[in-house]
């Protein structure tokens, strides 16, 4: 491509990163994955976009495949592509979107424990909320399912990463730090745990963390581990369950309703929208259509 062209790209980035909408991860990838179109177009000498035909998306997506690429990376690569395109048809820099037809080869992920609606609401009921440990485990079951936090990120939860206003947690990890909303009901066992159940359990007025145990400690992640499962038993679910089976459930119910995969994917902090397709692909049709609308 020449320099105008290639600043066509480049201009297409600088959109996603001030738009406020996209994750930085997110950006980084499109940058990487379209740095990789470049080069190729550039082998082809292609200097104009509107040659970039629908063929040579495909043929430089089988090179990738020859170079020994996964089909994961080249799945993102073609979600960085579509993104592209998007782009360019609706500033008519083309009038035809060659990514139309592309795509996405089978990515085989880890099958994840997903609880239907109903077990999760007899898992939530569980609880004996007349009691501060009832009020304590209400509140982490509810905010687990609520918001998909990982159990590390749950106990790590201090009373301070809660604003009850705006009903959001902010979640903080190694990787990146996240905002992530909550629902109203969510909200109310969290307050009345708050008001009462906490204030039972802690050793001093000046306790950070939001969770703790009955000696008044941090509670750790084996612990969380044996509440779910014991509560799981209660509630006679029969299907294997550990804290995992709650976030993986909170993201598949998200995308059954209509969620964006980018959304979802943001609130989970995965780094790469094909960890979050895994909670689609029972439905090929309809990851393609989130995708469209998404990218």
């Amino acid at each position: 491509m020449s320099k105008l062209e290639m600043d066509i790209i480049q201009d297409f980035i600088t959109e996603c990163k001030l738009s406020g909408h996209m994750s930085k991860n997110t950006t980084k990838s499109y940058q990487c994955d379209l740095n990789k179109l470049q080069e190729y177009l550039d082998e082809q000498n292609i200097t104009e976009v509107s040659r970039v035909t629908e063929k040579v998306l495909k043929d430089h997506l089988t090179r990738l495949s020859e170079k020994g690429y996964s089909p994961a990376t080249i799945a993102r690569n073609i979600v960085s592509i579509k993104a592209l395109f998007k782009h360019l048809v609706k500033e008519k820099y083309v009038n035809l979107d060659a990514s139309e037809n592309l795509v996405a080869p089978k990515v085989e992920l880890p099958k994840v424990n997903v609880l239907t609606r109903k077990q999760i609401e007899d898992l939530m009921n569980m609880p004996d909320t007349r009691t501060a440990k009832g009020q304590r485990d209400s509140a982490m079951l509810e905010l687990m399912y609520a918001t998909g936090i990982k159990v590390s990120e749950l106990v790590a939860v201090k009373v301070s990463d809660i604003d009850m206003q705006l009903g959001n947690i902010e979640c903080r990890n190694e990787k990146k730090d996240r905002v992530i909303p909550f629902d109203k009901r969510t909200k109310e066992v969290i307050q009345r745990y708050l008001q009462d159940g906490r204030r039972h359990l802690i050793k001093s007025t000046d306790e950070e963390l939001l969770f703790i145990n009955y000696q008044g400690e941090p509670m750790s992640r084996q612990g969380v581990w044996k509440l779910v499962k014991n509560y799981a038993g209660r509630a006679d679910i029969r299907v294997p369950i550990t804290p995992e089976a709650l976030r993986h459930s909170f993201a598949a119910h998200l995308v059954e309703r209509g969620a964006d995969i980018e959304a979802v994917q943001l609130m989970m902090g995965h780094v790469s929208p094909v960890s979050t397709v895994r909670y689609a692909r029972e439905n090929r049709d309809y990851l393609r259509d989130v995708y469209d609308r998404t990218h």
